[in-house]
């Protein structure tokens, strides 16, 4: 169900094949956490994790920030958005707290990705540990995959995807 807003770009919109209700505008998902954080035993956690909204520390040596990723939906003015965590050094996560408050637009670290996104398993592999370089900004640091690999999502970011395989992403993210 495309809806046209400029005569070439539609904004994204479908009616879920699960629930029947029709969602518009890119798919926007979140994870609470990075996967290291979720693989510490429940009973250990509180003693090893510390996880804020956008800042997580795991044994206070793995050091983790929220930053976004977002593919391009081909012909769309809106991209899939997820908010995903990263690691950090201690050097970069360090210098992040230090300019949480500025404008941090200029900066950027590496880091790998510690989420598995529904969709992007190879081989019956999670993904985690992608290489990615965080670009900071204004706002929410973004991320994009390393142009080397050839990991489908790094694909998808450079190239993009098609509204089929967004609708597919996106029920497999809600349900």
């Amino acid at each position: 169900m495309p809806l046209a807003i400029d005569g070439s770009k539609k904004t994204f919109r479908y009616k879920c094949a699960c629930c029947g209700q029709i969602h518009e505008g890119g798919p926007s998902y979140a994870y609470d956490q990075p996967v290291f954080a979720a693989g510490v035993p429940s009973e250990e956690r509180a003693k090893r994790v510390w996880l804020g909204s956008d800042l997580c520390v795991v044994d206070e040596e793995f050091y983790f920030i929220r930053t976004t990723l977002e593919i391009p939906i081909v012909d769309t003015a809106d991209g899939f958005l997820w908010g995903v965590w990263v690691s950090q050094s201690k050097d970069s996560f360090e210098r992040y707290i230090e300019t949480f408050d500025q404008d941090q637009t200029g900066m950027n670290s590496f880091g790998w990705l510690a989420v598995n996104l529904p969709g992007y398993h190879t081989h019956g592999e999670e993904m985690v540990s992608l290489p990615t370089d965080v670009v900071w900004g204004p706002e929410r640091p973004q991320l994009r995959i390393h142009n080397d690999q050839n990991h489908p999502l790094a694909i998808d970011q450079r190239q993009g995807i098609s509204w089929d395989r967004a609708v597919e992403l996106a029920v497999l993210q809600m349900h």
